[in-house]
């Protein structure tokens, strides 16, 4: 069993979602990683990607960097499989708005972490609370 299986498995487990079939994993340099997150973009100006899903063809893309022996970039990973279940379960059709999904996304990544035995698995990755309910919060409209 792949760890992208492993992991679509166990999203599963923690969530309402059903299993899909796992998705393929590709791993791309920094440039292409880029390009595919923001096309059209000057390159030069925006952030280091670790990964990203792609929902037209349901393939999720590492950096070429990404070490899945270490539990933190591992996590990243687990992230787009996070994203992968939620399309095909259609839950971007129930929630108001896709930061919604991404901080679900940051929440199971941070449970994996922490399942995995870290101790402060919002600080490997960064964030802390409020930053972890900015990033799944709606935008305010009007």
């Amino acid at each position: 069993m792949t760890l992208a299986a492993k992991m679509t498995a166990w999203v599963a487990a923690q969530t309402d979602y059903t299993a899909p079939d796992p998705p393929p994993v590709e791993f791309l340099d920094q440039i292409a990683l880029r390009q595919r997150c923001y096309p059209g973009f000057d390159l030069n100006h925006v952030p280091q990607v670790g990964g990203l899903y792609d929902p037209k063809n349901k393939t999720i893309y590492l950096d070429v960097d990404c070490d899945l022996n270490d539990l933190t970039s591992a996590s990243y990973l687990l992230h787009e499989v996070v994203h992968h279940v939620q399309l095909a379960n259609n839950a971007h059709l129930r929630v108001r708005c896709r930061e919604q999904l991404e901080g679900e996304a940051v929440t199971l990544q941070a449970l994996w972490l922490k399942d995995k035995g870290i101790s402060d698995p919002l600080d490997a990755l960064g964030i802390d609370e409020r930053t972890l309910r900015i990033i799944g919060s709606c935008p305010r409209s009007g």
